[in-house]
């Protein structure tokens, strides 16, 4: 009798091999948690089938008890893990909380040690016998009224890992031969497990688990190996693309509406209108009209009507192929780039008003030169020399407008002008044109960097203008001296001074009601233009100084 039945040990012992070798293989190339897990399968298998194969190979009936004892481990374990790995499968390990790991813990730690301590209440198994009725001897187990409770409590929870599974398999047609596979081999498993429970074992020599066990291991083989069940899982759907702002539809070969996200869903008629299943061209008449015309197309732009509004969307469209490389169907992702186009729209349109704008300064910097030029010739003719001195005056006010032009001009930023740079430049040609460096006067900057908008620049501009050239005409007769302007900034405010340590202004000459234009002028710039104060220091020469509030550009 013994040589009937080693051919039942070595198939499941070639089994154990394969289900062993599957687990590392697993373990090795998807060292992920739902990888782990589908390893601890592979291996729990293992240790079922070679228990059997061993008891199979046994003739006395204390050394099949043994073994079949040793099988039981991996029934314990099994239904867990099993359950666990639909999890992970279905994205749903979220649930695997810390309570929920206790309580799957509780019945498999009960049951070990219920069976360790048996001698003592018989709650898992009750005897052994040897029978005789098959064509080899094998045990019959009468099972303890704990164990029973067990199986109940086990077929409950494979029950409530393929109640997710079929919903996977109904609801995602991309993971459908994925999910299919896992099914058929916890179907196989789950029928064998009811015969033997029941009494409808064909073969009540053999226990069919660990043989089913060998088809549900060859079914996720398959999985791996030829749908790629590792690569792509539901979790990456789930999570990713039912979140996506962007149009994702699934079509069939048939142009069938197999999948969509809530975005699609929207787009092509709200999420009330049940399309899956339907013609696209039947739900959405933009198919046929706007987005067939161009599926072989590149870089493809459509305007879509959304609820009364018109979008722009960017439309790709890519062939959706299966493992046999053969095309199934196709994805269409629409995103909406209603926001980005007007975005560039703004862009270009602020674009072309900077060039008008610099163009319009490079021209005011222009015509400004002409006047300068004019009154120049103008001044050729004049000989009164008070005359000339107004003329050359009205030259330097309006190369002061002039150089603030060019220099917006130049900028990068034609709303604020480096304004130490202006100062530089603008003393620099005041010197020249007044010959201090001949009358032994040094001009000396203590400016900060500081930038200003074009309607801060010109008053303060001018204001320079009028203070170094008073300084350069009247502070220093037949004397050298020094002229300082200085130019800070405290928290929102702006302080600009010109001093020098000339002789002074007279005693008695007031700046505000004096007949100068030039001190007039300053007034009126430093007061209502820049809405800032002006104040007049006479110890050691004269120190103008105007300070004024910052204003936003």
């Amino acid at each position: 009798m013994i040589g009937e039945y080693i051919p039942f040990a070595r198939h499941l012992m070639a089994a154990a091999v394969f289900s062993f070798v599957l687990g590392l293989y697993i373990l090795i190339y998807y060292r992920t948690s739902r990888g782990i897990v589908g390893a601890l399968l592979m291996f729990t298998s293992t240790e079922w089938m070679v228990g059997h194969a061993l008891e199979l190979q046994s003739t006395d009936v204390i050394t099949m008890a043994f073994w079949d004892k040793m099988q039981l481990p991996a029934i314990l374990i099994l239904p867990t893990i099993w359950f666990i790995y639909v999890l992970y499968h279905t994205n749903h390990e979220k649930w695997l909380t810390y309570r929920i790991w206790a309580l799957l813990s509780v019945m498999p730690i009960t049951t070990l040690f219920l069976a360790i301590t048996n001698e003592t209440h018989q709650l898992v198994w009750k005897n052994f016998t040897l029978n005789s009725d098959g064509p080899f001897l094998y045990l019959n187990e009468t099972n303890g009224i704990w164990f029973e409770i067990y199986v109940v409590y086990a077929f409950a929870l494979v029950i409530c890992g393929i109640l997710p599974l079929i919903h996977t398999f109904q609801s995602h047609y991309l993971y459908r031969r994925q999910t299919g596979a896992l099914l058929i081999g916890i179907a196989i498993t789950a029928l064998s497990s009811v015969m033997s429970v029941t009494g409808l074992n064909p073969l009540p020599y053999l226990d069919l688990i660990p043989f089913a066990l060998t088809v549900t291991n060859l079914t996720v083989a398959v999985s791996l190996f030829r749908f790629r069940l590792g690569d792509l899982v539901p979790m990456a759907r789930e999570a990713i693309v039912e979140s996506m702002s962007d149009s994702i539809i699934v079509l069939d070969s048939r142009n069938r509406i197999v999948d969509l996200n809530p975005s699609a869903h929207f787009l092509i008629g709200g999420p009330s209108l049940r399309v899956v299943g339907k013609q696209v061209d039947e739900v959405w008449s933009e198919w046929s009209s706007t987005i067939e015309p161009i599926s072989n197309e590149e870089g493809k732009e459509i305007v879509l009507d959304s609820n009364g509004v018109k979008h722009i969307y960017d439309v790709d469209i890519s062939p959706l192929i299966d493992w046999q490389n053969v095309a199934i169907g196709k994805v269409i992702v629409l995103r909406d780039i209603t926001d980005r186009k007007r975005g560039e729209q703004v862009k270009a349109s602020l674009r072309e008003k900077e060039v008008l704008l610099r163009e319009i300064h490079h021209r005011v910097k222009n015509n400004l030169q002409i006047i300068i030029s004019l009154l120049s010739l103008q001044s050729q003719y004049v000989k009164d020399q008070k005359y000339e001195e107004m003329i050359k005056e009205s030259q330097n006010r309006i190369r002061t407008m002039s150089l603030i032009h060019e220099k917006l001009y130049q900028s990068e930023n034609l709303e604020n002008i480096d304004f130490h740079e202006y100062i530089r430049t603008l003393v620099q040609d005041m010197a020249q044109s007044y010959g201090a460096q001949k009358k032994g006067i040094a001009l000396k900057l203590d400016v900060e960097d500081i930038s200003v908008g074009i309607d801060a620049a010109i008053p303060c501009g001018l204001i320079l203008n009028e203070l170094v050239s008073n300084s350069l005409i009247h502070a220093f007769p037949d004397r050298k001296g020094d002229i300082l302007v200085l130019l800070h900034s405290h928290g929102d405010c702006i302080e600009l001074a010109v001093s020098d340590n000339g002789i002074g202004l007279p005693e008695g000459l007031d700046f505000r009601t004096t007949t100068s234009l030039g001190l007039h002028l300053v007034t009126i710039l430093a007061e209502d233009q820049l809405d800032g104060e002006i104040s007049l220091d006479r110890k050691g020469g004269t120190t103008f100084r105007i300070k004024f509030r910052k204003k936003s550009t």
